[in-house]
């Protein structure tokens, strides 16, 4: 059966990663993210590598408007999917005395919101198709840090409905997992490594150094290889994993 897969924030990153491990199968492949140019850019790579169907949408995914939108250009193009990966939600970073009130409502509006919003809306289909649902949540999730609030917070929550919302797809067939990355090399953490580097005063080299002592295996994790894991928890052989949590994060090392 030739599997059809929507992707949000696909036109990058992890996302982009993602939609081409599933291209590699020749599935056909739906992407949703804000910006059109990259949009269009990673559909002319995939169809041009894989020679497979590829449509986008662009849509502001942290707006109500934007996720209306979205919706109806999936229903209206994109029928009888079965496979839905939340991977659009990069948060900000900062001092939380500084940091304004709008990156919190923000990274809730991109990441969570839109996600309860696009689950409700394509349930009915997953439910159909027997589908599944990938949610890319991240190691803050578990791992509060001052300079990371937003994104700790929003992941926590993230985590919380994904797997309540796996406790439904026992009863409607449709398999839940989520994935927490650690660092992963995309060029957010390079822009999360400069800032570590401007806010202590020290070189990018020193930053990254001291982002690895806290990652077991001393390097960055890949987005090829959180694909890979996405790929794994969407295989029909698989079926039984449902409502499980994996921590992608090379082995993080424990703080005390």
């Amino acid at each position: 059966m030739k599997r059809r897969v929507i992707v949000t924030g696909g036109s990058k990153g992890i996302g982009k990663a993602i939609a081409e491990r599933f291209a590699k199968e020749e599935s056909d492949i739906y992407l949703l993210a804000s910006n059109k140019e990259n949009l269009e850019k990673t559909k002319s790579e995939l169809q041009n590598k894989y020679y497979i169907n590829v449509n986008y949408y662009a849509a502001d995914l942290k707006t109500k408007t934007g996720c209306e939108n979205a919706i109806k250009a999936v229903e209206k193009e994109f029928e009888n999917f079965d496979t839905l990966i939340f991977s659009a939600g990069a948060t900000k970073s900062g001092d939380f005395l500084k940091q304004p009130i709008e990156d919190f409502e923000d990274g809730f509006a991109l990441k969570f919101y839109s996600a309860v919003r696009l689950s409700k809306a394509f349930w009915p289909t997953l439910s159909k198709n027997k589908g599944w649902i990938v949610s890319i949540n991240g190691a803050m999730s578990h791992s509060p840090d001052p300079f990371f609030m937003v994104g700790g917070a929003v992941n926590a929550a993230f985590l919380n409905f994904t797997k309540a919302l796996s406790k439904r797809g026992l009863v409607d067939g449709v398999n839940v997992n989520s994935i927490n990355p650690g660092m992963t090399s995309t060029d957010r953490l390079i822009t999360i490594i400069q800032n570590n580097a401007d806010r202590e005063g020290i070189s990018f080299v020193d930053a990254e150094k001291n982002a690895l002592k806290n990652i077991g295996l001393d390097r960055f994790s890949t987005p090829e290889e959180v694909a890979e894991l996405v790929y794994f928890l969407c295989d029909p052989k698989v079926r039984h994993l449902t409502g499980t949590e994996i921590n992608l994060d090379g082995g993080k090392k424990p703080t005390i």
